[in-house]
């Protein structure tokens, strides 16, 4: 029997130490090599709008359990919430928490992430629990649970979330979420809480047409039609690019003559602007003037240069009501109008944070729960 040295034995043990690690770090430098390539091929397949062989290639990422692949899971989760499919991007981040193998210092990014399924699936109440108790110590979860609020309709408290977010535009996004406030107090009959917190929001952010508008909506209700008028203008003063969104301030007013006499030297001022034409046509139109308010409009369509006009005109020729058969002239002035505004192009406007597509421009982007986020008509 050959006998071996204690030399020889030690050689050989170390020769078998060298052995395996080369093995293993071959294997691993596949796996990592297949793991980018299966990335790589994810990120090429949302590059090209092909979110089922995206997932598909994530999925193979996934699988092969190297450290890196919880931000593969992470990417996964995101991209099955952004093409619709929350219960499958609710699934994969609740196992991920559940499954034992998360570090402690990832696991806020997993739960932020759920609680981000939670909203887009309404589950509103899930998502607040999970983010609260992270709200007081990191921004993210605050910013989430802001958003969280607001959905729910607690607009004061997504204002005071926002009061503990310093940084540019926190004025502003606090501003607009107290007009909300302001007109949920109005909606539900309480005049004197309205007025309070419209003011409030006028002293966050005195430049936020918004919450001019919210403010002119509460005088208006309450009777001070001149008062609410003169914050309308304002409010355009300070962002003329705004004025479609006036519309609501507008219909409030019980004196339609008078807002159109105020009108008059900012339209004068700003003789291209389609979107103020478009606020004296539907002026034109409450004062009874309706063969004028249907000129102005038809100038208004011609003016429009981004759109928005020529949506926010058909929204208005599809909701108003038909003129009465007695004046077959307006009827077909009318018909004239409504022709041309569906013959001119217009696409949706696009939310500049989520992507997602609206009719017309709001304050806040539906999908996302962002202000601001629809850019200012020019």
């Amino acid at each position: 029997m050959l006998e071996l040295s204690t030399r020889q034995v030690a050689e050989l043990v170390a020769a078998a130490a060298g052995l395996g690690a080369l093995i293993f770090a071959v294997s691993r430098h596949r796996r990592r090599r297949s793991e980018a390539q299966a990335i790589l091929a994810g990120v090429r397949s949302m590059i090209s709008n092909d979110p089922d062989a995206a997932i598909a290639a994530l999925s193979d990422a996934a699988r092969l359990g190297t450290p890196q692949a919880l931000d593969t899971y992470l990417a996964l989760g995101e991209l099955f919430r952004r093409t619709g499919d929350l219960s499958r991007a609710i699934r994969l981040h609740r196992n991920m928490l559940v499954s034992g193998l998360l570090a402690p210092d990832r696991r806020g990014e997993v739960e932020l992430e759920l609680a981000q399924d939670y909203r887009r699936s309404g589950m509103l109440a899930e998502a607040a629990e999970l983010l609260a108790p992270r709200a007081a110590s990191e921004r993210g979860a605050a910013e989430a649970l802001r958003e969280v609020r607001a959905d729910q309709g607690l607009w004061r408290e997504a204002a005071a979330l926002q009061a503990g977010l310093p940084g540019p535009g926190s004025a502003r996004h606090r501003s607009h979420l107290l007009a909300a406030a302001a007109r949920a107090e109005l909606a539900a009959g309480r005049l004197a809480p309205a007025r309070e917190v419209a003011e409030e929001a006028i002293r966050v952010d005195p430049g936020c047409a918004d919450a001019r508008l919210a403010l002119a909506e509460v005088l208006a209700a309450a009777g001070d039609g001149a008062t609410a008028l003169d914050e309308v203008l304002e409010g355009l003063r300070s962002q003329p690019g705004e004025a479609l969104l006036a519309a609501g301030a507008l219909e409030r007013l019980a004196d339609p003559a008078e807002a159109l006499a105020a009108f008059l030297p900012l339209i004068e001022a700003r003789p291209d602007d389609a979107a103020l034409r478009l606020l004296q046509a539907r002026l034109l139109h409450r004062a009874g003037r309706r063969r004028e308010a249907i000129e102005v409009a038809g100038e208004a369509l011609r003016l429009d240069r981004t759109g928005e006009v020529t949506l926010a005109l058909r929204d208005l020729l599809r909701r108003s009501v038909t003129p009465p058969p007695g004046d077959p002239e307006e009827l077909a002035a009318r018909h004239a109008l409504t022709m041309e505004t569906l013959r001119r192009k217009a696409e949706p406007v696009t939310c500049s944070r989520c992507g997602a597509e609206a009719a017309a421009r709001e304050w806040r982007c539906r999908s996302c729960g962002r202000f601001d986020v629809f850019p200012e008509a020019v």
